[in-house]
């Protein structure tokens, strides 16, 4: 079975009996987040990271996830782990607004898929 968020989390705080969102963000990831394949709602306890930089759930992952922490932590994957990372990883692609062709404030929602802009407000799918 592949690592979990919550197990990679643990791996850097250590054991508690609980996590708080404080303890995933000094991880350097989030608490909750989506699949990339189904879209599910995933908290941090059944959400694998998987080699394509996004996190899967359990019916999604299937081998792309990683057997070990420390296969996760040395992949060449820079893991996206949150929906700020995924608006800037978009913006490097330099991926512009079709309304108003603005870049800076381009926000990513990747719970249904698309983007909306912070300038003109226009919203569109990925």
């Amino acid at each position: 079975m592949p690592i979990t968020i919550l197990d990679y989390t643990k791996s850097v705080i250590g054991e508690k009996d609980t996590y708080t969102a404080e303890d995933f963000h000094s991880a350097g990831v989030e608490m909750i987040g989506g699949c990339q394949g189904c879209n599910a709602t995933l908290a941090a306890y059944n959400a694998y990271p998987s080699k394509s930089g996004y996190w899967r759930c359990a019916g999604c992952i299937g081998d792309t996830g990683f057997p070990t922490v420390a296969d996760f932590v040395n992949s060449d994957t820079e893991a996206v782990t949150s929906e700020t990372d995924l608006a800037a990883e978009h913006r490097a692609r330099s991926l512009h607004c079709p309304a108003c062709g603005a870049v800076e404030n381009v926000r990513a929602d990747t719970f249904e898929d698309t983007f909306e802009c912070g300038d003109c407000g226009a919203v569109w799918l990925i």
